[in-house]
């Protein structure tokens, strides 16, 4: 059997605990045993388990200690999550039940949103449980660290069709032995009264089932940039430790009486030397020949901020960038953040339609499609003003092409909403021409 070198966070002997609806317990957070197995990888492009953990945990490990990681995660969920994510139903029966889900006291969607899209910018995955009540049919959500989930089960032959997720515990469970694994089923495998596990993952290469974590690539450079600055530090302090005290006394006979007196009472750290005459104290600095170290430290700053797709004025430093400039720059962050927004809201969809799905299900009523969208809010609000003026001229312009019949309601109206950033589906074009009609 294959031994593996377990990462450290599973050797931790710390614990908490997940309470579902009926107050009982599920304990989440994995074994500290000392015997480890490998698990294999669902598909071809998987990694194996032992480097995405650790990828995992220094991930989290640099969120909370590292400033420039902080920050970069806070950036992605401001405008991911920004003044929050809403949910709409069309089918008036899911429009009633909808916000009851969302602000279910044991749900509280609101205040998820930012955790999750933090999660998802450290881990790459979310993996989000709903343990469903058999009275009612509500669906209650919690999320599982992805760190905690060793392997990702596919259909054969087939691994893109998820059909369930091990995640290690301090229970015996699917394994007989250390270290400890529970099994979630998919929406696809897990039956309406029982948990099932929704998974969500981004930065997946084709042929791969996990996610990667947007700072796997720029985690060395963050940690030499801290290391660098660290240096710096302790260099102008070792300097100052280095500065030596130079007094002058205006009479030579009063040198031994003056250096008792000194050395009693030091100015600064470092050495005294009394000469004389005349009183006079001067701190010559520590003179090491050292070339400008500027350039390195913005060097590894524009490697991080590369890395992370920002440019550096989002990360406080806006002195090399004219308005102009930082315009342009921003223009990439802010379609990678609209992309990753997509991502995220469509998942959310997934989550309530799920819900909505299993609910009915329970309760045993007819199942129909909740039409579930989501509502996000803008990356940029100077994109608003652009998008108001292009479609205010390229209204007036499509208006002179329908009176001149070059087109027609239906294509004037797909161009307009088209030009003014949002894409219509057909029933909503029928609804406006019949309510134009």
């Amino acid at each position: 059997m294959i031994k593996l070198q377990w990462p450290a966070f599973l050797q931790r002997k710390t614990r908490t605990t997940l309470r579902t609806q009926d107050n009982s317990t599920w304990n989440i957070i994995p074994t500290h045993q000392v015997e480890t197995r490998p698990w294999p990888p669902s598909a071809p492009a998987d990694r194996p388990w032992s480097a995405l953990a650790q990828d995992l945990d220094d991930a989290l490990e640099a969120w909370r200690k590292n400033f420039f990681i902080r920050q970069i995660v806070r950036l992605t969920t401001a405008y991911v999550v920004g003044d929050g994510i809403t949910l709409s139903a069309r089918h008036p029966y899911a429009t009633h039940w909808l916000p009851t889900f969302w602000q279910h006291p044991q749900n509280r969607m609101p205040s998820r949103l930012a955790q999750w899209c933090d999660e998802l910018t450290r881990a790459g995955e979310l993996f989000i449980l709903l343990f469903p009540n058999p009275i009612d049919g509500m669906q209650y959500i919690r999320a599982v660290p992805a760190r905690q989930i060793v392997a990702v089960e596919t259909a054969p032959g087939d691994y893109e069709s998820e059909t369930g997720y091990l995640e290690l515990t301090d229970q015996p469970g699917d394994r007989d032995a250390p270290p400890f694994t529970r099994r979630w089923r998919s929406p696809r495998t897990a039956a309406p009264d029982e948990p099932c596990m929704l998974h969500l993952a981004v930065n997946r290469p084709v042929g791969a089932t996990r996610g990667e974590s947007d700072l796997t690539p720029i985690l060395p450079w963050a940690q030499r940039y801290a290391q660098w600055l660290k240096d710096r530090v302790r260099f102008n302090a070792l300097r100052t430790d280095m500065a030596t005290a130079w007094i002058k006394v205006q009479d030579e006979t009063a040198i031994q009486r003056k250096r008792m007196e000194y050395a009693a009472n030091p100015p600064t750290g470092g050495n005294i030397f009394i000469t004389g005459p005349g009183e006079e104290i001067s701190f010559p600095a520590a003179n090491i020949d050292a070339g400008d170290a500027s350039p390195d430290g913005l060097a590894l700053r524009l490697a991080i901020a590369a890395g992370a797709n920002v440019p550096l004025h989002y990360l406080g430093e806006g002195a090399s960038a004219t308005r102009s400039t930082a315009a342009e720059m921003g223009d990439p962050t802010r379609r990678h953040y609209r992309m990753r927004q997509l991502e995220f809201a469509t998942f959310l969809c997934q989550l309530a339609t799920t819900a909505w799905h299993r609910r009915c299900a329970i309760l045993r009523t007819r199942p129909v499609d909740p039409a579930i969208t989501a509502e996000t809010p803008d990356i940029s609000r100077e994109d608003n003003q652009a998008l108001a003026q292009s479609a205010h001229t390229i209204v007036q312009a499509f208006a002179i092409m329908k009176q001149n019949g070059w087109i027609d309601d239906r294509t004037a109206i797909q161009l307009t909403f088209k030009f003014a950033g949002e894409i219509l589906s057909e029933e909503h074009i029928n609804q406006i021409l019949q309510k134009g009609g």
